[in-house]
């Protein structure tokens, strides 16, 4: 073995992934050989020798399943989990309005910790990180160092910010912080510097097509995150025709939710080969409109899935895979039962989402050369789910479906990226599950940075309210739009 050379074995684990352009997930009997971060043997139904210098890892009773990528989210926001009954206007207001003025770097850095553990805990080893706590430099050089040390991989989306929230002047620094960033680099092979687009009206395009994207091309920034929601929220209804009449869709952006996006819109991204991401458990909760997951990737989107705000609802991708599936299995089946019939079988299948939730996302971002399956060439980003727990035992029939409608992150047993353990539940208490941070510091780290922010608002409900209210206004809601019973 070259010297510096790290070589890993993990052994007769089954195998769960899809391959090559199938849509349809295989499973398999396997040893995975990976050196330096890199799949390199994919043995089927058949066992390979160990070297001496080896690492080990027996995944008897496991599932072997690539790392699920998730295409959107906010991760700052994790560790303020008390938005669970807020509608969007609420979120924009309470959240944006009166939590993001208050959070310094400290704050930054422990929820943005916090976050990319919950999501390495639960066997996400990717997220497209749709960064808008760019209110000072420090903030994202905070959440910049958090998501390094956190080893997980993450296109981290700087969102450039002009009036709003508050304050001015904030476009030079934060073009000159972007500037430092392509010069000096993230300091990760795992972080990639992406951009977060979000903006109204022609001076944001006329930026977008003058500024932003010619210093991304300079910059080799391909990572473009934007969200189009509704024509009642007012929060990007028309980014997609927008763009296009521009011009401005020849560099491949990610487009988030999409719910109100008509079929011509969608042959647009489609022929662009720009990605969806499809966030249904927080689409149908705020409410932004229905999800649109399977039927844009039927129809040949790049469709991947996201969490979108764990601080509204979970951050783990099986709810995600789950809230997509059985909504759209709702919605098919009410439709035959309004015409007095029942399905042969079910159109959607479990392995449609599994898909979405791995090569899916990253087809979306145009990563499926690097992650999203457990091939040869792949980047080794792996979840072992133990099959011995009382959810999945008997997964063995059919592990796609057992992974999407029964697994929960207690049955994720170990996390890869890149080929180095980063969460072993396995390990002693003492030692927490997490191999690059010590839990209990990070634990200590959280409730005292809440325990801060708490302290900065004397009254957060009457903060919150008066907030609130403002943006109704702003965008023009009465009384007879945003009904208070219903």
């Amino acid at each position: 073995m070259a010297a510096g050379t790290s070589t890993t074995l993990i052994r007769n684990g089954t195998v769960v992934t899809c391959i090559g352009n199938d849509r349809t997930p295989s499973y398999f009997k396997a040893d995975v050989l990976v050196r330096d971060g890199t799949i390199v043997q994919v043995a089927r139904e058949k066992q390979l020798s160990p070297q001496e210098g080896w690492i080990i890892i027996d995944a008897t009773d496991k599932l072997l399943c690539p790392g699920f990528v998730d295409t959107h989210r906010h991760v700052w926001e994790s560790a303020y989990r008390f938005m669970g009954d807020w509608t969007l206007l609420e979120y924009v207001a309470k959240c944006l309005q009166v939590l993001f003025p208050v959070i310094e770097a400290d704050d930054a850095y422990a929820s943005q910790m916090l976050g990319y553990l919950e999501a390495l805990n639960g066997g996400v080893t990717t997220v497209v990180d749709h960064c808008h706590l760019t209110r000072e430099p420090q903030l994202f050089d905070a959440m910049l160092d958090a998501t390094r040390k956190s080893g997980i991989r993450s296109f981290l989306c700087y969102a450039r910010w002009e009036e709003w929230p508050n304050g001015s002047g904030r476009k030079e620094w934060q073009m000159n912080q972007l500037r430092r960033l392509v010069k000096e680099g993230t300091g990760s092979d795992r972080v990639t510097l992406g951009l977060a687009i979000d903006g109204l009206g022609e001076p944001f395009y006329r930026e977008l097509e003058d500024e932003l994207f010619p210093f991304a091309k300079e910059s080799g920034i391909d990572v473009f995150s934007t969200h189009t929601v509704s024509k009642l929220s007012g929060i990007g209804p028309d980014t997609i025709s927008q763009l296009a009449e521009r011009g401005l869709l020849t560099q491949p952006i990610l487009f988030i939710h999409c719910n109100e996006m008509s079929d011509s819109e969608r042959e647009t991204l489609i022929d662009a080969e720009c990605g969806i991401s499809s966030t249904p458990e927080i689409e149908l909760h705020m409410p932004l409109g229905n999800p649109i997951a399977l039927t844009a990737d039927e129809a040949g989107a790049r469709v991947g899935l996201g969490v979108d705000c764990s601080s509204v609802v979970s951050g783990e991708m099986f709810s995600v895979m789950r809230s997509a599936l059985q909504y759209q299995r709702g919605v098919e089946n009410d439709k035959l039962h309004a015409q007095g019939k029942i399905p042969k079988h079910l159109k959607r299948k479990a392995g449609d989402v599994f898909r979405m939730a791995t090569m899916g996302g990253a087809r979306a971002i145009h990563r499926e050369h690097l992650i999203g399956s457990v091939e040869v060439g792949k980047r080794a980003d792996l979840v072992l789910i133990n099959t011995l727990t009382p959810a999945m035992l008997g997964a063995e029939r059919d592990p796609v479906q057992a992974i999407v409608m029964h697994a929960s992150v207690s049955d994720v047993e170990m996390v890869l990226v890149d080929g180095e353990v980063v969460v072993d539940k396995t390990r002693s208490v003492s030692e927490g599950a997490f191999t690059r941070v010590k839990w209990t510091e990070e634990v200590k780290r959280v409730r005292e940075s809440l325990g801060r922010v708490k302290a900065r608002i004397s009254d957060w409900n009457t903060a919150e309210e008066a907030g609130y209210t403002r943006i109704r206004n702003i965008i023009g809601l009465t009384n007879e739009v945003c009904v208070e019973k219903y």
